[in-house]
């Protein structure tokens, strides 16, 4: 089987629009997927690795993709998308063999805090609740006012709050939150 990203979307088809996974052909190669996948979604999350599953593994956090495997699998990235959970490796089939794997489900997206009109819109808090971040401040101790003055100027409240909540990282493997260093920050802005 060549691998395109029409492969890819003809796979995804197949699965359709909830949940689902397809056994692959066992000469596909499991990591060509993930690369087909992740140039689509992001950075991945890795599941499972070598049959060791993610003590972190939840529901918010891609535990549905292992549902149909029930422990038989060796190797799974998840990538959070939308209102879904996709995801690719291998796992054993009910012979035993391992083969290439892709697989969907459903993911629980939560609604952003509703906001009255004229009334102030809390970016941050409404992206906590969307992420359902709960983990405590990465980077509370930022010296914005050394950073500004580096750059001469000031930065955005609802950035710098972003950053000190969240740290480094992207959100669902898609939207990277640039945090420096800020004297190297190219045209992208703040948010590539």
């Amino acid at each position: 089987m060549e691998l395109t990203q029409a492969t890819v979307n003809d796979l995804l088809d197949r699965l359709g629009p909830g949940a689902g996974h397809l056994y692959l052909p066992r000469d596909l190669d499991p990591q060509a997927l993930a690369d087909l996948l992740g140039g689509r979604y992001g950075a991945p999350r890795t599941l499972v690795l070598d049959g060791f599953t993610d003590p972190t593994a939840d529901e918010s956090r891609g535990a549905g993709l292992l549902t149909p495997f029930e422990g038989r699998a060796v190797t799974i990235r998840a990538w959070a998308y939308g209102d879904r959970w996709i995801g690719t490796g291998t796992a054993r089939d009910a012979a035993g063999s391992v083969r290439p794997v892709l697989v969907a489900a459903r993911r629980e997206v939560l609604e952003p805090l509703a906001a009255a009109p004229g009334e102030d819109v809390d970016w941050v808090r409404r992206l906590i609740r969307i992420t359902g971040w709960t983990d405590p401040a990465r980077r509370p101790d930022m010296d914005w006012a050394k950073t500004e003055a580096s750059l001469g100027t000031g930065l955005p409240s609802d950035y710098k709050r972003m950053v000190e909540t969240f740290g480094e990282g992207a959100f669902d493997g898609f939207l990277d939150l640039n945090q420096g260093p800020w004297a190297d920050l190219r045209e992208d802005g703040l948010l590539i």
